[in-house]
């Protein structure tokens, strides 16, 4: 039996985990984990940077900011799970 991939991405504050079908985040505000499947999530946002070059981003309910350094890391696994949403709300309506 092959083991599950998960995706990973370790940013200075939160750590995101991505397993195809499940969002978690950790480390974010008080320290609890966020979990949340993609067919009952919005697809990611990515605010516009502000003058210091951080920009917000919205995940799962989740809303942290990031400095301009992490965002090309984070980038890949936000596309991966935006991708994944729209795959579930297409079989939703299906």
């Amino acid at each position: 039996m092959a083991a599950e991939r998960v995706d990973e991405v370790v940013l200075r504050t939160l750590v995101i985990q991505f397993d195809g079908r499940v969002v978690e985040v950790f480390g974010s505000g008080s320290g609890d984990v966020v979990r949340q499947h993609v067919a009952l999530m919005n697809e990611p946002e990515i605010q516009p940077p502000n003058r210091k070059g951080r920009s917000m981003v919205k995940i799962a309910g989740t809303l942290f900011g990031i400095d301009a350094d992490e965002l090309p890391g984070l980038k890949p696994l936000l596309d991966k799970i935006g991708e994944a949403i729209r795959i579930a709300k297409d079989q939703t309506l299906a």
